[in-house]
This record gives structure tokens, sequence and C-alpha cells, in this order.
């Protein structure tokens, strides 16, 4: 007889690949096509609405605590937050599934200068088809899709994607 915990080891597991194989089904968003609209709650309890971002470039950050490329890329979009907060560029990061105080933990020890949104239950991460972090989206002030970073990201890297959607040519690079 099999015993109620093989049964159910077994079960979690197949359930486990399930959701992470279905993940890997979905290509990433489409360059050129639209950005997701989402709602999502700030440190400070907030709702924060992308429609609020009509009219601005957006750098929308996907990121975790836990993941060692976010913790390194974090100074280098606080440093390009400073360089483009006056022209019209919005920096936003939007935390992958943690619960706030392990975030409010994390923003204490490592200052972040621009908005922290809470994806709580990872909606608006599979809204993106997030897979891996950090990956990083470059938005055109019309809401367009113009560039995917996966990976981290430098301020320099930051300087050349902007200039790209200035010039409105969308690219992808991994």
């Amino acid at each position: 007889m099999v015993s109620k915990f093989l049964i159910m080891s077994r079960l979690t597991i197949v359930i486990f690949f399930s959701f992470f194989l279905s993940g890997m089904s979905s290509p990433p968003l489409r360059v050129g096509g639209p950005a997701p609209s989402f709602e999502l709650e700030t440190l400070s309890g907030e709702i924060f609405k992308s429609s609020d971002l009509k009219n601005k470039a957006v750098i929308l950050n996907f990121w975790a605590t836990w993941c060692v490329p976010c913790i390194k890329e974090m100074p280098e979009l606080n440093k390009a937050h400073a360089s483009f907060k006056e022209n019209d560029v919005e920096i936003i990061a939007i935390n992958f599934a943690e619960t706030r105080s392990k975030v409010d933990k994390f923003v204490s020890k490592h200052p972040i200068n621009f908005p922290v949104l809470l994806d709580k239950y990872g909606n608006v991460s599979q809204d993106y088809r997030v897979r891996n972090l950090p990956v990083t989206y470059f938005i055109s002030p019309d809401g367009i899709i113009m560039d995917t970073v996966f990976g981290g990201i430098t301020q320099q890297l930051i300087k050349k994607k902007l200039k790209q959607l200035d010039q409105a040519t969308p690219t992808q690079e991994q």
C-alpha cells in the first residue's frame, strides 16, 4: 500500500512541473506590442496605476530581494533615475511575489529612489510573461514595448536604450 505521503509528494511534483512547463511555453511579450496595464500597491499602501504613466517613457523592472543580479542593478537604476527624472522618464520596480515586510527590509538596507510596487501574487509578472529575474521593459510614451532586457542592467545600457526609444526603433537584447 502506498502511503499518503508518497502520493502527496508525487502530486506536488506533478503540479509544480505543470506550472513550470506552462510558463515555459509562453513567449516573452512582443516588442512593438502594447504593454499590459496594471494596478499594484506601493510600499506606502497606495494604489499605483500604469494608466498614470501616459505620455512618459517607462523603464519597468521586475526583481526580487533574493535575486543577486537584481541587487547588483539597483544602484544603476538609482543613478538612471537621478539622471532622467526631469525628462519624462519613469523608472518603476515591480517586486515579484514577496511580502511587504520583506521588501521594506530590503529597501531599508538598499535604498531605492523610485517607485517600488508589490506584485504579491505574481499576476502582473505573469501578464508580462516574466520567467527569469531581473527583466526590464522599455515602454514608449504611447504604451508600446520598445525593448526588453533579460538579466542585469547598467546606467550606460539604460542611456543607450532610451536613445533608441527616442528614435522609436523596437529592439530586443538578451
